[in-house]
């Protein structure tokens, strides 16, 4: 019998197969290449969970900056009636798109108490401004959309309330001097202020050559105004 040859054991080495054995067979991924490894998921950080919430995300904002807001837009869209014809071109495109009905009220309300202080049916004449003004509204949104304009009905009552405000000054100044000649002045002037306002608002609503029809109903609201502001006061 030969001796047994003394050397290592066999018995845990793994068959490994031939180079080439699998490469060509399909489906089958070759031993010398590796898959591709997808990047582990990143968590978002504090800073970039704050990036993604809107800037106009005001629901638990402080009430003083709520407050704020709402005093800036007023003075915003107040500037475009002070100054009607420096005032640029997308100012009032602004704000009509962003309108507020807070500034409207203030003004209405002033204009309705001042009438009605020395009357004595003072009920009576509060009403009928802001029946005047809901009114005007109404026809001024629906002449505008008979253009072939748009707007909308808070729109118009933003628009119509805002240029009340020289109708204000009006009133206040008839209420406080006695003059004839003076109050019939400052009443005119007032109507021509608010006239001049009122158009470029109503020019960026309606098509080019159709503002006139879009204008003269609203003027026709400011004479019955200024005439309110001329007896009444």
């Amino acid at each position: 019998m030969w001796p047994l040859r003394s050397g290592p054991s066999n018995a845990n080495v793994q068959p490994t197969p031939p180079p080439g054995l699998f490469q060509d067979v399909p489906g089958i991924p070759s031993t010398s290449t590796t898959m591709p490894q997808s990047p582990p998921p990143t968590i978002p950080t504090s800073t970039q969970a704050q990036s993604t919430i809107p800037e106009e995300y005001t629901l638990d904002e402080p009430v003083w900056k709520t407050i704020w807001r709402d005093i800036v837009t007023i003075a915003r869209n107040l500037r475009s009636v002070l100054i009607p014809v420096n005032w640029k071109f997308h100012g009032q495109a602004q704000a009509l798109r962003n309108w507020d009905l807070w500034g409207p009220l203030v003004f209405m309300l002033i204009l309705a108490i001042v009438l009605s202080i020395h009357e004595s049916n003072a009920s009576q004449v509060f009403a009928m401004v802001f029946a005047e003004v809901a009114l005007g509204a109404i026809i001024l949104t629906i002449n505008v959309i008979l253009l072939g304009g748009e707007l909308v009905f808070f729109q118009a009552i933003c628009l119509l309330g805002y240029c009340l405000f020289p109708l204000v000054v009006a009133a206040i100044i008839c209420a406080s001097v006695k003059i004839k000649w003076i109050r019939s002045l400052v009443t005119l002037g007032c109507l021509a202020w608010a006239s001049v306002a009122t158009i470029p608002f109503i020019g960026n609503a309606v098509p080019r050559g159709r503002k006139a029809l879009a204008v003269y109903p609203v003027m026709l609201m400011y004479v019955s105004l200024a005439w309110l502001a001329l007896v009444k006061s």
